[in-house]
């Protein structure tokens, strides 16, 4: 890991080294190799220098005398062993960061409000740990003139060598990952509140980088609750308000209120449920005269509309 070409870009002498321990690894791994090695040493290379174009890093795992599951926990080894699994715990970061480890998977909850689901919505998401680094996808690198450049070791390549002018990534400095990335988890309108959304490549730096997933949960407000895919909550006016019938949004849905309401009157928004099972239930307000809880509503949805607080509906 420490010579590995990826590490030490444009590095001769790394580079030489790597290739030295990559022959060590495959004359090692090959007993006919090592036979002729043991016999005619290195002053012979032709009698024993084997094949290390395909030399593959898991097999120094695969070839353990110990049964190891390489899909286990997102991709990091597990062997059933404490001692074992402890100790690729620590390596895991550096196993991974060398390409030998498929990259950690986040899974994260997105809370949202009603209108966010129905209608759609934009929302940051911080990722908790260490990841690929979403502006340069990895590489370290922006292409500065539109030209195309190399993959870098998170991306996927043809092996083609082609040049391009490019220039430090601005957000990473260079170093292919971020901790506390914030990505813009985009929820197309419509979604189920049970559905999860797979942000590919934006999770911990590997070979192939993991992905961030996010479980959509509802945030309703208190006294709230779903029945079926129906969403029934009380809905609170000054009595003007219910008394000459207005238009107001509850949790980013909007509910005409008809002239003439009062305490107990129920106002059903078709549609404005949750979705799930291939269909999509109803809002169902019951209307509760309240001057002060009403007006505190006003000033909320007020500071709604002028950006303070409550997300794009």
């Amino acid at each position: 890991m420490e010579y590995h070409p990826d590490r030490n870009p444009g590095d001769r002498e790394a580079e030489e080294r790597f290739k030295e321990l990559s022959e060590a690894y495959a004359t090692l791994r090959d007993p006919e190799a090592r036979a002729r090695y043991d016999r005619y040493g290195a002053a012979d290379p032709a009698n024993y220098r084997p094949d290390t174009s395909n030399v593959d890093w898991q097999d120094v795992f695969r070839e353990a005398d110990i049964k190891i599951d390489w899909d286990a926990r997102g991709g990091m080894p597990s062997t059933g062993s404490a001692v074992f699994d402890a100790l690729f715990g620590v390596m895991a970061g550096m196993l991974r960061g060398a390409g030998v480890l498929p990259g950690q998977t986040y899974t994260l909850k997105l809370p949202l409000r009603l209108g966010e689901l129905k209608n759609g919505t934009v929302k940051p998401l911080r990722v908790p740990g260490v990841s690929v680094c979403q502006t340069c996808k990895g590489s370290g690198r922006v292409d500065a003139q539109a030209q195309p450049r190399s993959p870098g070791p998170f991306e996927a390549g043809d092996g083609s060598a082609r040049t391009g002018g490019v220039a430090v990534c601005p957000k990473c400095g260079g170093r292919r990952v971020r901790r506390g990335e914030e990505l813009a988890v985009r929820v197309p309108a419509g979604t189920s509140v049970s559905s999860t959304l797979r942000l590919a490549g934006a999770g911990g730096p590997g070979q192939p980088p993991g992905d961030v997933m996010v479980q959509l949960a509802l945030l309703l407000p208190e006294g709230a609750k779903v029945v079926g895919n129906d969403v029934h909550a009380q809905l609170v006016l000054t009595p003007p308000e219910a008394r000459n019938g207005t238009t107001v949004e509850f949790e980013g849905v909007q509910v005409v209120v008809p002239a003439g309401a009062r305490t107990g009157t129920e106002i059903r928004v078709v549609g404005g449920g949750v979705r799930g099972g291939g269909s999509t239930g109803d809002l169902v307000l019951t209307v509760q005269e309240e001057w002060l809880r009403g007006a505190g509503r006003l000033v909320g949805s007020w500071f709604r509309k002028l950006g303070g607080g409550g997300g794009a509906t």
